[in-house]
């Protein structure tokens, strides 16, 4: 009987401690991700491309557009400047957490769904893949 108290408890207990893990990495995916669109938003390509990995691959599910050049869209960033954030935030927002990597789901009124895939390196976050729904739909500042 004590053996089987002991081990529910140690089971209980590594739950209630994996629970705290993913809550820790989610609020660090959390706070990366909204520094990275930060990023892009205020045009600053070269903050934008600090977050991501050099094998980053995008892909825009409506028209299957794949890109894999993370110089050219850091380039274009901030060429084009920053842009004027549509209204709303991230709706239906799920982190799925597996150890060092994450995949973040979600909705947005610009980009409509989106899956991103982020894996921790060096001690770093990165994200390796973005899948979104709708081809991008922004208007640069003062157009």
């Amino acid at each position: 009987m004590h053996f089987l108290v002991t081990t529910a408890i140690v089971f209980v207990m590594a739950l209630s401690a994996s629970a705290q893990d993913n809550a820790k990495i989610q609020g660090e995916v959390k706070e990366f991700d909204r520094a990275r669109t930060a990023a892009f938003f205020k045009g600053d390509g070269e903050a934008w491309a600090k977050h991501i990995a050099d094998n980053c691959v995008w892909t825009i599910m409506s028209t299957g557009e794949v890109e894999q050049n993370k110089a050219e869209r850091a380039a274009r960033i901030t060429e084009n400047g920053p842009i004027e954030r549509a209204g709303g935030g991230i709706s239906d927002e799920k982190f799925h957490v597996q150890k060092n990597r994450v995949i973040h789901t979600g909705e947005t009124p610009v980009f409509g769904r989106f899956a991103r895939v982020y894996a921790k390196r060096d001690g770093r976050w990165q994200m390796l893949s973005l899948y979104t729904e709708h081809p991008w739909r922004l208007s640069r500042r003062g157009d």
